[in-house]
């Protein structure tokens, strides 16, 4: 007879004809009953489960784990200890099971035994006519299929309904987290990951969940994820910016939809009845899509102070900037238009900060300050000194200015055209002279060559090369780095990560999130044209 190979583990409370039908669908299995057993965690249950469960006829190993007033999470880490085998899988009581969801988990495990397996889970839509229930079913279903087309999974997309891990690695991650009862999933997904877990998706490996909860109750459940995220993310800071990260999605549009009804302490539960009224399953989907996520983020407003929330709704616009004088031209901003744009800066509540300190602040998974702003000169133009660092210096604002290492004292040779082409840049001394008043150094190349057609070693010589140039001309730390005309591919970002930049920026034109690649920072042109109503709706919405 085979020994059992994968432990099927079950976490109930009070819900005997539920676990009856899920202990059922695993007898159906395709995978031979004598390789695996399910062990039953009753956290408590007065429904007779227990005696259920012991007089079960199964074709598998069966037995029952006494848990009484534990909760969930401590019920499965009980099944945990308790399992048999070196493989767990942690299913939900009210799961219909494929044939094929023990013999897909344990596939993926016999071909890595590093395997987290996210099987799938159908969403069964409930019986009553409940709109919201409807579309959120249909909206779970939709997020399987689009986590089918992902390269890979990320431990967002782990659920604990439906999940396996080796029970060494999920002993070694120290189990279930009783403490996030709406976040345990993404929590064990993380810890499994940061063990060095790879989570895998396994869409034959499914089953359908048959969660009866009615629309009421899961737009409350989306404020309580809010609260429960903020807790989250205070224990385990290096979620912050994926839990966090996306206030400003998906379109502007509904982000000022979201702030006028958060300033107005609207509650979810009231725009709930508004979904009857829309006609077609479609508009009521996005109008599900849309409670969903503002009761999340009404949750996390109502767990936090206004200063971090201001960190977490707010992206930081790093603004670019090449010359400064009297011409009419895309790159060159007139110092009265400059000022006005400081002026607005400073009125509005902005803190411009060094591009370091924004690098660190992603790199640190920690917030930057409330407001923060960055401004970037490119290139380095005699004029940043002449022009804009009187009026930088007026407002206290620092500025971090991308030096071309071999065109330092020479002029513009890589544009043709007047006034940008030909344009005097600053010498060595001149550059020091900027980082005295407070504004930091970095990197543009050697030559402000486009990346991109460049060969393999000359990228290097180009990004690494610079540093070294800056750093022995200057006798200063250059931790920052723009890619030239804003085009990299991914031979100049590996370049950049092996030259030792603590970060460098594109010209992809949106503000910094969160969650931002600290070597493809996104920027935001300001534009010699730009009139000062451009200036302001670059900062407060992503440029189209």
């Amino acid at each position: 007879m085979s020994a059992p190979l994968i432990s099927v583990l079950i976490a109930t409370h009070n819900r005997r004809e539920t676990l009856r039908r899920c202990l059922g669908t695993l007898a159906a299995q395709d995978q031979d009953p004598a390789t695996f057993e399910v062990v039953v965690a009753d956290d408590g249950s007065d429904d007779g489960t227990a005696e259920l469960v012991e007089s079960y006829e199964a074709p598998y190993a069966l037995r029952v784990l006494h848990c009484p007033k534990q909760g969930k999470s401590e019920a499965l880490n009980a099944a945990i200890e308790a399992a048999a085998t070196p493989i767990c899988l942690c299913i939900d009581d009210d799961i219909v099971a494929w044939p094929t969801l023990v013999s897909g988990h344990l596939a993926a495990h016999r071909a890595n035994p590093m395997t987290v397996g996210l099987g799938r889970i159908v969403q069964q839509p409930p019986d009553r006519r409940d709109w919201y229930a409807r579309a959120f079913a249909a909206g779970w279903n939709d997020h399987y299929e689009r986590l089918a087309k992902k390269p890979a999974p990320s431990w967002t997309d782990c659920y604990g309904a439906n999940v396996s891990a080796s029970r060494e690695l999920l002993l070694e991650a120290g189990g279930y987290a009783s403490e996030f009862p709406i976040g345990e999933d993404y929590e064990i997904g993380f810890r499994l990951r940061e063990h060095g877990g790879e989570l895998t998706y396994l869409p034959e490996a499914g089953g359908v969940h048959d969660d009866q909860k009615p629309g009421k109750r899961l737009v409350a459940d989306t404020r309580r994820q809010g609260r429960s995220y903020v807790e989250l993310a205070a224990h385990h800071p290096k979620m912050t910016p994926t839990l966090f990260g996306w206030f400003s999605e998906p379109t502007p549009r509904e982000v000022l939809l979201r702030r006028a009804l958060l300033a107005l302490r609207v509650p979810p539960a009231a725009l709930r009845p508004l979904g009857r009224l829309l006609p077609g399953e479609g508009r009521r989907r996005i109008w599900m899509y849309f409670i969903s996520r503002y009761g999340f983020w009404r949750g996390v407003r109502d767990s936090v102070d206004r200063r971090r929330w201001l960190q977490i709704s707010r992206r930081v616009p790093v603004l670019m900037y090449h010359g400064f004088g009297p011409e009419r031209d895309r790159y060159v901003v007139r110092p009265r238009a400059f000022r006005r744009q400081l002026l607005a800066l400073r009125l509005l509540g902005y803190q411009p900060i060094a591009f370091a300190e924004l690098a660190r602040a992603l790199r640190e998974h920690r917030f930057p300050p409330p407001r923060a702003a960055v401004i970037t000169i490119d290139d380095g133009y005699l004029d940043n000194l002449e022009l804009a660092a009187p009026l930088l210096a007026r407002h206290g604002f620092p500025a971090t200015l991308f030096l071309v290492s071999r065109r330092l004292g020479a002029a513009n040779d890589w544009d043709d055209e007047p006034p940008i082409g030909g344009r005097p840049l600053m010498s060595a001394q001149q550059a020091l002279a900027m980082r005295e008043r407070g504004h930091e150094l970095g990197a543009h190349t050697r030559t402000h060559c486009s990346l991109p057609d460049a060969a393999d070693a000359e990228i290097g010589e180009q990004i690494g090369g610079s540093r070294r140039d800056l750093e022995a001309e200057l006798g200063a730390e250059i931790e920052t780095f723009a890619y030239p005309y804003g085009r990299h591919d991914e031979r100049a970002v590996e370049a950049a990560e092996a030259a030792g930049f603590l970060a460098a920026c594109t010209t992809h034109p949106a503000r910094t999130r969160l969650d931002q690649n600290p070597l493809c920072i996104p920027r935001i042109e300001v534009k010699g044209s730009d009139p000062l109503w451009t200036f302001l709706r670059k900062l407060w919405l992503d440029p189209s």
